[in-house]
């Protein structure tokens, strides 16, 4: 009898900072939703993997890291450098190895990240920090809000 006023102070202690520490989350995953929502407009035929998420004090600003993948162009496949196939250097087999790898499609890994800046009203800002193409396609831009 005497354990049950404790008990409850306890749980109610933790429900309320938990939900503290729950609003913070709240904007990383709206941040995710324009970014994968944005990589698919500028860059249809690119694959978007999020790798991390990192917030600043109560949300307001949000950046997101990744990786967007491609098949390989002719110019990137170019400019790629062939796999050693010297015997001597890398190997007895590393011909057989590079016969294997050349099998595979090729692909190209490009580190991607944005930046979300929240207000009091919600997102304020969206802008791309990396890949420097789409740096320059999209604007640094800030969203409209119509006053109320």
């Amino acid at each position: 009898m005497k354990t049950r006023i404790p008990v409850i102070a306890c749980c109610m202690v933790a429900a309320a900072l938990s939900a503290g520490c729950a609003a913070v989350y709240t904007n990383t995953g709206a941040c995710e939703r324009m970014m994968r929502q944005s990589a698919s407009e500028l860059s249809a035929a690119d694959t978007l993997k999020i790798l991390h998420t990192g917030t600043g004090i109560r949300g307001s600003r949000v950046v997101v890291e990744g990786t967007l993948e491609h098949p390989q162009t002719a110019s990137e496949a170019a400019v790629a450098t062939p796999p050693n196939t010297n015997i001597i250097e890398a190997g007895l087999l590393a011909p057989l190895a590079a016969a294997l790898a050349s099998s595979k499609p090729k692909t190209t890994v490009v580190p991607a990240a944005v930046e979300c800046t929240y207000d009091a009203n919600g997102l304020s800002a969206f802008r791309w920090l990396a890949p420097a193409s789409l740096v320059k396609a999209s604007s640094p831009s800030t969203v409209d809000r119509t006053d109320e």
